[in-house]
């Protein structure tokens, strides 16, 4: 040990590899990168992740590599995140890389992160619907179960002003990711509060609303269930379609035809009020029977032919919603409680920033 490091040698016993491992995935490095950092081979990198202890220069190596603090490798995984956990809503295109970064960055947020914060500000209890003895096998239970939720809510059958807010208003913790990409739609897990991930590469608010329902959906009909598959991607979406679309008021505000034509100009305007996308208004209005199937993949050839595939005619007049429950919480600190929080937590100002897009606080008064 170096003279006056601010580690003792009774501290450096529990150095925890593990916690290097998951700071090195949620950066996006491989075994090799930070082998070529250090200096080291990869086996011997891979080693440090396992049995060995890292010297005091190779420690602030890492440190300054993966962006956290020394002593963030020697806490303790208190909160694991495993596969099993977690609902992704990926595209076939994304990796398991991208996939094993997105968890350990929730992971991190969650462990280093918000389990602090939880010390200081008190969240709002979770109000998830509970089906464990309810069939989630038809789109009509489905149904059944989305309004049963709205109800339990109050939310009533208009349309839902703000989804995010929703959510948090419910004890979920909604969490922007800076470094996820369209390769990935959404992420959400229940690893003792419901953490959903808010994609920052989207551009479409009515995307955005549908991702968030699609989750609580998730976070509702499949605890405990491994999803992916073709068969609880379905389900949640066709939860997320009840759930912001209630067959009622939706069926009863559907613009008819113009003939064999579909009224766009009406369409927009219901996709403004509603905040879903024209491309769900139309399966919606399918799934109804408002329209015929064919019907339907005729005007999601129109919206792809008209280069609506991405971004569609009325999402300018929507307004992107923001995660507000976290910021505010952090807002309500003082300097001092919020250098305690950090310090504990083991994580940089820069990776809350950049890779969670969160202000800090900063002091009132700086002294000359």
């Amino acid at each position: 040990m170096k003279q006056g490091n601010f580690f003792s040698d009774s501290i450096l016993s529990d150095y925890n590899g593990d916690k290097l491992r998951i700071a090195r995935v949620a950066s996006g490095y491989s075994l090799v990168d930070v082998g070529a950092e250090l200096g080291v081979t990869r086996q011997y990198a891979h080693k440090l992740e396992n049995e060995a202890v890292p010297s005091d220069e190779q420690l602030a190596q890492l440190a300054r590599l993966l962006n956290v603090k020394e002593s963030f490798f020697f806490s303790q995984r208190r909160r694991p995140i495993e596969v099993e956990q977690c609902h992704f809503r990926s595209l076939r295109s994304s990796t398991q890389t991208l996939k094993k970064m997105t968890m350990a960055q929730v992971e991190i947020f969650d462990d280093n992160f918000l389990r602090f914060l939880n010390e200081e500000v008190e969240f709002p209890a979770v109000r998830l619907l509970d089906v464990c003895d309810s069939d989630i096998q038809s789109a009509i239970s489905i149904e059944v179960i989305a309004e049963k939720f709205r109800r339990e809510l109050g939310l009533g059958l208009g349309p839902i002003s703000n989804v995010i807010k929703l959510a948090e208003s419910i004890g979920c913790i909604v969490v922007n990711l800076q470094e996820a990409d369209e390769r990935i739609d959404a992420f959400s897990v229940y690893n003792g509060r419901p953490i959903i991930v808010r994609n920052t590469a989207k551009s479409s608010p009515c995307r955005l609303r549908f991702d968030i329902s699609h989750e609580i959906g998730h976070l509702i009909m499949h605890r405990g269930v491994e999803t992916g598959c073709r068969v609880t991607e379905s389900q949640a979406n066709s939860f997320a379609s009840a759930f912001l679309m209630p067959r009622s008021s939706f069926s009863a505000e559907f613009p008819k035809m113009r003939g064999q034509y579909f009224n766009w100009e009406a369409l927009e305007d219901l996709k403004v009020r509603w905040g879903v996308s024209l491309k769900a208004i139309l399966y919606r209005a399918s799934k109804l029977g408002l329209i015929t199937p064919e019907k339907a993949k005729t005007g999601f050839t129109t919206l792809a032919r008209s280069g609506q595939a991405k971004v569609e005619n009325g999402d300018e007049r929507l307004t992107a919603e923001e995660p507000m429950i976290i910021q505010r919480a952090i807002d309500m600190l003082d300097v001092y409680t919020w250098t305690k929080l950090l310090q504990k937590s083991g994580l940089k100002d820069e990776v809350l920033i950049n890779r969670y897009r969160l202000r800090i606080p900063k002091p009132h008064l700086v002294s000359i």
